[in-house]
């Protein structure tokens, strides 16, 4: 009889040993599955060990191409006082080429941008063109003295100055981030500097500009981008 609750004992025992064997068993298989489900999402996130590029950033890194604005968009901008000052409506574009077309108030007038991986030109300003939506870009001349406003080429030398490569601008349409701001200066008020800066953001290109006249005369006005419409 002893014997018999000895062994009742020892196979009880060895029982919840087996069963406790199996719980730290099944633990520990828990936990290499989810060591390595952890271990596989981080080899995934640094696969190949390309970083994560954002469809903003991607745009920047396309270069000065990636600010360019798409064919058939037309941008409203608005002054200080949200009274609408200009219109640019992108009309035409042809390899590297672009054209604009600019009204303020009843004027219209063309412009013929060089919009390239290294440089940003005007290349041609038509003012009061008899036809300003005509294709001008079929037979635009190369050799045409052109107004570089922003290049990354060495042998390019800039008529604009770059202010910022990375400036944040808000505007009534949205805030954009990694603009260029541009800024040329002239003398063409006697007596007094003429102050032009253009924002130019990826995608879309000009966002806003600024124009003032300094001296005891001087003023200032302002175009925000209002609307895009496509």
């Amino acid at each position: 009889m002893v014997r018999l609750f000895i062994a009742l004992i020892l196979v009880a025992g060895s029982m919840s040993g087996c069963s406790l064997f199996n719980k730290e068993s099944k633990n520990n298989s828990e936990e290499k599955v989810v060591e390595q489900e952890n271990q596989e999402k981080e080899e995934k996130k640094t696969e190949g060990n390309d970083p994560v590029v954002s469809e903003e950033e991607e745009t920047v890194e396309a270069g000065l191409k990636g600010y360019r604005p798409k064919a058939g968009v037309k941008k409203i901008f608005i002054d200080h006082e949200n009274v609408p000052s200009l219109t640019e409506e992108v009309a035409f574009e042809n390899g590297d080429y672009v054209q604009s077309v600019v009204t303020i108030g009843q004027s219209a007038s063309v412009v013929i941008y060089k919009w390239a991986e290294n440089e940003i030109s005007i290349v041609e300003t038509i003012k009061n063109p008899d036809d300003p939506y005509k294709n001008y870009l079929e037979s635009i001349n190369e050799e045409t003295k052109q107004e570089v406003m922003i290049s990354k080429s060495d042998s390019i030398e800039a008529n604009w100055k770059v202010i910022s490569e990375n400036e944040t601008v808000k505007t009534p349409y949205q805030t954009f981030t990694n603009v260029y701001v541009i800024q040329k200066i002239t003398n063409e008020v006697e007596g007094a500097d003429t102050i032009y800066t253009n924002y130019i953001a990826p995608g879309v290109g000009l966002i806003k500009e600024t124009f003032e006249v300094t001296g005891e005369q001087g003023y200032s006005a302002e175009s925000l981008l209002q609307k895009i419409e496509e």
